[in-house]
């Protein structure tokens, strides 16, 4: 379901906040990550001919996003402040932030696509969908 996909997005952006160039290259290194993580995700959803097409892609992705926030947590101790970034993120990281929010449009094209639309009511679908939310729950992102 789109809200589910979204819901990722949305419960991954902790995660994006803390990643840097410069002062910040570790953030931004990060947030490139996160981004190229998604963005393979987007690409093997819309490629998808088929319901099991759509579970590897999801699951790939979510083993990924739980990696990813397994690093956030170690910058979430570099970067204590970064909970407050997704509001006013530092001015050398406005950039990445705006690229990662991005992300969102991105998420809602594919998953409004009939074609993708067609396999998200399959049950092995709906299920890789919920196992990755599972998944997310456990994860810890920058605690």
């Amino acid at each position: 379901r789109l809200t589910d996909v979204t819901g990722v997005q949305t419960c991954a952006l902790p995660i994006f906040i803390s990643c840097g160039g410069g002062k910040y290259g570790d953030i931004k290194g990060f947030i490139n990550d996160v981004i190229e993580t998604q963005e393979e995700f987007l690409g093997s959803v819309e490629k998808a001919g088929s319901a099991d097409d759509i579970v590897n892609a999801v699951t790939v992705f979510g083993d990924r996003i739980v990696k990813l926030g397994e690093q956030s947590i170690e910058l979430k101790k570099k970067y204590p402040d970064s909970d407050k970034w997704d509001k006013e993120p530092p001015a050398e990281l406005k950039e990445d932030f705006d690229r990662l929010n991005a992300q969102t449009d991105k998420f809602e094209k594919v998953f409004i696509n009939d074609n993708i639309k067609k396999y998200l009511m399959d049950p092995k679908v709906q299920k890789a969908f919920m196992d990755m939310g599972k998944k997310m729950e456990n994860a810890k992102f920058f605690q």
